[in-house]
């Protein structure tokens, strides 16, 4: 797949024409400045999907920790905790960016 790149400049003397190709190909448009890519133009279309599939993701890992604490409380009440600090650490090294 061929990247498509193009300079800030030619972005604003070609905007129209870029946001038409956008909507044809829906491939991904990069755009740079001084030769380093800066951003990236995608559909509408695109960007819901894949906003979607992150909140997907996000609600995954939601609902995984809220099982991992009840298991906790449960152990916990039981007296089979562990040190929170423990327990923190890892929830940290599990941990999904915002």
């Amino acid at each position: 797949m061929a990247l498509t790149q193009l300079s800030t400049s030619e972005l604003r003397a070609r905007m129209a024409s870029v946001l038409a190709r956008l909507r044809r190909t829906k491939k991904p448009i990069y755009i740079t400045r001084r030769g380093k890519a800066e951003a990236v133009l995608i559909s509408v279309e695109r960007y819901n999907a894949l906003m979607d599939l992150l909140e997907d993701r996000e609600d995954e890992h939601d609902a995984a920790l809220g099982s991992r604490l009840q298991e906790e409380r449960q152990a916990y009440k039981t007296g089979a905790g562990r040190d929170f600090e423990d327990f923190a650490a890892e929830l940290e090294s599990t941990h999904v960016p915002d």
